[in-house]
């Protein structure tokens, strides 16, 4: 059918039907004989002028209905199909230009479009060029075509961005970019070859598809690049460190320096060894309350600057009361907890230590959290207040120890407890933390565990809806998280003293109970970021509605085209805020710290990668989405110039056949 495209534009002789019938029209059949017409009064020059006006109008839209007729038809036709005036050797190039923010390095970017125009300059003038950005999703920037000042348009137009990939997803994700192709595909990939972006198969990076690939390596020896590949705050400390790293064969020395809310507070000179990691602290910053936005920046900048600051929001914790139910206000689970809560900087939690026979004059509302240090000293009565405490909504942390042996049901919750484990009492006898649960919040905390030894623990059986945090290496919980009701109840099976094991004795111990206290009234949500291409949104947040503003100040749209109440793409470096129920909100977004790493894969590998081209793979899902982003058909367009045409032709025609009739026009 494609052939008979042409054919469609012998439709335009039509237009001889309304030149035709005008010119037909235009003669006055009824002729009158008259003796002279000196005595005929001249008609009007106005309304002669308006008759000859409707008649070139109405002849116009008759000719452009055809017109614009006959150019649908042809649209239709040809659309897509740009083998008519292709030989049979003709190809399809397609560019893919990598946009990672390590392409913004000196003058890669540069080199990345000289090696573009010059692949145009080279591809024969039958073949037809696309071009393809490649970032946080593959965008189709110009479609393929025959003309090279949109493909030109389109490669100068192209700017790196803040984002990584991954080669084997672009390779991926190619395959739905090159379906459908009608010619056979010539894959050039412009990029630095970085070797971050290596997938974990080398297998993963063949096409897809059978297609030619050529993978053009813009880099060149002798880059170099020093960054800020990490910011922490210790709450513990109060101190916050800045993670530095070289990708350079010299030793450098460059600044650091710290700013809180955009005042600089502190800086520091560091040392960075060739190829190496260096680390610099900064004591004694004092937090505003609330959030508080913190910039750590290299001085001087290099030439990926992109990388040279790190962001950080850290909210200062609000000091609370704990209660503290414990058998004796002077044994070691009571002074060893009292001191573990009170190390937090700027946490001024305030205990309140009690008998259990004093709850009944305590209202555990009016605390953050309540600590058993023995589950087995709770009475009935005792358990009763607590469980409606935490189905209301309150947390409590409780240890099984001595007092809890002769139980048969843990008190609050109701877990059954199976049998009690003692191992005995030699320093050769005793368990060590078998599994974690690298999901949760606290994991990396949970590793500083795994040399104390337990000699006794209750075995308590778990519920279906628990989560075991830590399990010893029997496979024994040693600390579950239960939800009861609108609260929960954290369990740890083992003695909070000497008597079971050798846990207050650890190092570990002090971070542990200080970050599960975090953890148990959501403190542990001191510091808040989002990563690049993920979604934020005002409700994630706990915010019902707001609006969302980008780092560059401006408000964020929503995957719906709002900015309010809807999820927002991160794509920007720095500080989003939340603004909703009349709080500010901050989250702090940072570059990929794979993507400092300049450093290219060998020449070896690259030349493997080139020879899969002439190979095809099984198929291999991606994450990348496909975006195109190519300029709108215009038949579309012509079809409802069309109709209008149509409209206003058959308006004038009646007018004018009213005019023709001796009507009033």
């Amino acid at each position: 059918m494609t052939l008979l495209a042409p054919a469609f534009f012998l439709g335009l002789l039509a237009i001889g039907i309304p030149v035709l019938l005008h010119r037909l029209s235009s003669e006055n059949p009824n002729r009158q004989p008259f003796s002279s017409v000196m005595f005929l009064e001249p008609g009007e020059p106005r309304r002669v002028l308006a008759k000859k006006l409707q008649y070139l109008l109405l002849f116009a839209l008759r000719v452009g209905v055809l017109a614009l007729l006959v150019l649908v038809f042809v649209g239709l036709m040809l659309e897509g199909q740009l083998q008519n005036i292709m030989t049979e050797t003709s190809r399809l190039h397609v560019i893919v230009m990598d946009r990672s923010a390590s392409m913004s390095l000196g003058d890669r970017w540069a080199r990345a479009q000289l090696t573009a125009n010059n692949l145009i300059d080279e591809v024969g003038a039958t073949d037809a060029i696309e071009v393809v950005a490649a970032g946080r999703v593959i965008e189709v920037l110009a479609e393929p075509s025959l003309d090279r000042a949109p493909i030109r348009q389109a490669i100068e137009a192209i700017q790196p961005g803040p984002f990584r990939i991954d080669y084997g997803q672009l390779m991926s994700s190619m395959e739905a970019v090159l379906r459908g192709a009608e010619l056979p595909v010539v894959l050039h990939i412009i990029t630095d070859a970085q070797q971050s972006s290596l997938p974990t198969r080398f297998a993963d990076l063949s096409p897809r598809i059978p297609l030619e690939l050529e993978v053009h390596n813009i880099s060149v020896s002798g880059e170099e690049n020093w960054a800020l590949d990490g910011l922490t705050w210790m709450p513990m400390s109060g101190d916050f460190t800045a993670s530095l790293h070289g990708y350079s064969e010299q030793e450098v020395q460059r600044t650091v320096t710290l700013r809180l809310n955009g005042a600089k507070v502190a800086e520091q000179d560091v040392l960075i060894s060739a190829n190496r990691a260096a680390q610099v602290s900064f004591a004694g910053v004092e937090l505003s309350a609330g959030v508080n936005q913190v910039v750590a920046e290299l001085i001087p900048n290099d030439d990926l600057s992109v990388d040279d600051e790190r962001f950080l929001v850290v909210k200062r914790p609000t000091p609370q009361p704990i209660l503290l139910i414990t058998t004796n206000n002077r044994d070691d689970s009571s002074i060893f907890l009292t001191s573990a809560l009170g190390i937090l900087a700027d946490q001024a939690y305030t205990v309140e230590q009690i008998l259990p026979t004093e709850l009944t004059i305590y209202s555990p509302e009016d605390f953050a959290f309540v600590v058993v240090s023995d589950g087995g000293s709770l009475a009935d009565s005792d358990s009763s207040i607590l469980r409606n405490y935490v189905e209301s909504g309150g947390t409590v942390f409780m240890g099984l120890s001595q007092r809890s042996t002769g139980l048969n049901t843990v008190p609050i919750t109701g877990h059954s407890i199976n049998s009690f484990s003692q191992l005995g009492n030699t320093q050769d006898e005793f368990l060590t933390i078998g599994n974690v649960d690298s999901s949760h919040t606290l994991s990396n905390q949970f590793q500083g565990l795994r040399s104390v030894r337990f000699y006794r623990h209750t075995a308590v059986e778990t519920e279906p809806n628990d989560t075991i945090l830590i399990s010893l290496e029997d496979g024994s919980p040693l600390l579950v998280e239960h939800v009861q009701g609108e609260g929960r109840v954290m369990i740890f099976t083992s003695s909070l003293d000497r008597q079971w094991n050798d846990l207050p004795l650890q190092p570990a111990f002090v971070p542990f109970i200080a970050e599960l206290s975090l953890y148990m009234t959501n403190d542990f949500l001191l510091s808040t970021s989002a990563g690049l291409g993920s979604t934020l949104s005002a409700q994630a947040m706990g915010l019902s509605g707001g609006q969302i503003f980008s780092p560059n100040g401006e408000k964020a749209l929503g995957l719906a085209g709002s900015g309010l109440g809807s999820d927002t793409v991160v794509d920007q470096i720095g500080f989003y805020e939340i603004l909703a129920e009349g709080q500010v909100q901050a989250v702090a977004v940072n570059l990929d710290s794979q993507e400092s790493d300049i450093t290219s894969m060998p020449a070896n590998g690259l030349e493997r990668w080139n020879n899969l081209g002439s190979q095809s793979s099984q198929e291999i899902s991606g994450n990348m989405q496909i975006v195109n982003n190519a300029s709108i058909d215009l038949w579309p367009w012509v079809l409802f110039m069309l109709l209008i045409v149509v409209f206003v032709e058959s308006w004038v025609g009646n007018w004018h056949l009213r005019v023709r009739r001796g009507m009033k026009a």
